[in-house]
């Protein structure tokens, strides 16, 4: 799918609205090629908007609201006209040259993990990420510094290391509804691991995260809407569904690596 920019400006004394129909990692790389250092982003999702927010280290702040395409500027006004200046002219430079996949750069092969208790899924899973010649990050085997997973996602997010993640959903736990009774209970997956996969999603988006599900669980009934990747006994049934949507996401991968992979 082909994305698009799109600026609107009053070119007789200054910049007034600006308009930008894109993704929110294409909106990073514009601010970075601008010049401005990012300092922190976070999710505009309360807002009926949608969108994201991203703060510069010079105090600038941009609020992108994703549904209306349009761009806002907060900080001290002077660095709050240059900010938008500059931001415009990139934008602008930008529309003439995207095409489209190329949006981010993928020679980074980081893929953020979240997973439960079922190590056999998860060393399958890096096996495979592996054979694809990617890098699995996996937070408590990177030491995590400290960090929290939103922690984490925030700095990775932040220097451009993390652009997809995979979310390996595993029948770790049994539960019901109190009102329903024990016979009624059913496999399901770890909550922390379902709240993670929500943080993960609203980083990253949707279309970069990829959950895959093992067996029959009971799933949360508002992420019901989202597409998940199924297997039975191994990981690499999920390889071709997987493939699809890394390769839909940017990354390119090897059609030999593929096939080894799904070996």
């Amino acid at each position: 799918m082909n994305h698009y920019f799109i600026l609107k400006a009053n070119n007789i004394e200054r910049i007034h609205t600006v308009k930008y129909s894109g993704t929110f990692e294409d909106l990073k790389n514009i601010v970075k090629t601008a010049g401005y250092k990012i300092k922190e982003t976070k999710s505009l999702s309360l807002n009926s908007s949608g969108g994201y927010q991203i703060k510069t280290f010079n105090g600038g702040i941009i609020n992108w609201y994703e549904n209306t395409g349009t761009i806002n500027f907060q900080g001290k006004e002077n660095i709050k006209q240059k900010l938008r200046e500059d931001l415009a002219k990139h934008i602008e430079e930008k529309s003439q040259t995207f095409s489209p996949k190329t949006a981010f750069n993928t020679s980074n092969k980081k893929i953020f993990i979240v997973h439960g208790h079922d190590h056999v899924a998860l060393k399958q899973l890096t096996s495979i990420l592996n054979d694809l010649n990617l890098e699995p990050y996996i937070l408590q085997n990177t030491g995590g510094n400290g960090l929290t997973i939103i922690e984490a996602l925030e700095q990775g997010i932040c220097n451009d290391f993390i652009k997809f993640g995979i979310v390996l959903l595993t029948p770790d736990d049994i539960g019901y509804a109190k009102s329903k009774g024990k016979k009624t209970a059913q496999p399901r997956a770890r909550q922390n691991v379902i709240f993670e996969m929500g943080m993960l999603m609203n980083a990253l988006s949707r279309k970069n995260v990829a959950i895959l599900i093992k067996q029959e669980l009971e799933l949360p009934s508002d992420i019901h809407g989202i597409i998940y990747i199924p297997f039975k006994k191994h990981v690499k049934e999920t390889l071709k569904d997987l493939s699809y949507r890394l390769c839909e996401a940017g990354f390119n991968l090897d059609a030999k690596k593929v096939s080894h992979a799904s070996r």
